[in-house]
């Protein structure tokens, strides 16, 4: 488990280097470099770091854009860092709910989910998934982590 606290900590670092680049509303990171999803037209994602007990993606979705409902199947825990842009995320079987720059959420490993970026600029999304079982107690660090990241984005 240390192991993978210590790469979800590097992980999120590169977030907060990404995230707390002078943009204002604009996306961060190498969005030249990421590939489109295919069948979600204005969408694209990058893998930033793929291990057997972690992996990290960096998504973006152009303004009107949506991510259609899908899941993470082999994830364990699921960490969601909006780092810029306005979206708003359905979670199956849960009410819609409005997803400002700087927000983490915590979803269920696993869980299906959509998103639309309802915002008027490229949203960057930072998704951290925990492949090995998480520590007794659940994420707790991982979202304290991602919280710190969110904190240091730029409003």
């Amino acid at each position: 488990m240390v192991k993978v606290l210590r790469l979800l900590a590097a992980s999120l670092v590169a977030v907060l280097a990404i995230s707390t680049a002078k943009v204002g509303a604009q996306a961060v990171g190498p969005v030249d470099k990421a590939r489109p999803v295919a069948g979600d037209a204005g969408m694209s994602t990058m893998v930033v770091i793929e291990r057997p007990e972690i992996r990290v993606l960096e998504d973006y979705a152009e303004p009107g854009a949506t991510r259609r409902l899908h899941r993470h199947a082999d994830a364990t825990f699921h960490v969601f860092v909006l780092v810029t842009g306005r979206l708003v995320l359905t979670i199956e079987g849960e009410s819609p709910v409005e997803v400002t720059q700087g927000q983490v959420l915590d979803l269920k490993g696993g869980v299906m989910h959509t998103f639309k970026n309802t915002g008027s600029v490229i949203a960057t999304i930072v998704e951290v998934f925990g492949k090995a079982p998480p520590k007794a107690g659940g994420n707790g660090e991982a979202l304290a982590l991602a919280q710190a990241v969110a904190d240091r984005a730029p409003k």
